[in-house]
């Protein structure tokens, strides 16, 4: 099935959104850091900040090989976070 043209450049313009938000999350995570006390109280909470960053990450990359015309079963089986993938994955099974 093939997308309206806009579609692409928007995927494109999403995954530079989702890259834009994982500089903010890593320079806010780097920051909270800074303080080692405040670090070693919240470390488990201050590891969803990694976790934020790879998710947004592979979405980014995932939009871009849509944008790029990359069929999305395709472009999904390449997504490396297995719960993301999986969720994915569910969404286009719900839509077949």
């Amino acid at each position: 099935m093939a997308f309206h043209p806009s579609v692409y450049p928007l995927c494109t313009a999403m995954a530079n959104e989702w890259r834009e938000m994982r500089h903010h999350l890593e320079h806010l995570a780097a920051s909270l850091c800074a303080d080692e006390h405040f670090a070693a109280r919240h470390i488990d909470r201050l590891q969803l900040f990694d976790a934020l960053a790879q998710q947004a990450d592979e979405s980014a990359a995932m939009l871009d090989r849509l944008s790029e015309g990359m069929c999305s079963t395709d472009a999904l089986g390449l997504v490396r976070l297995d719960l993301l993938q999986q969720r994915l994955r569910q969404v286009l099974g719900e839509l077949t």
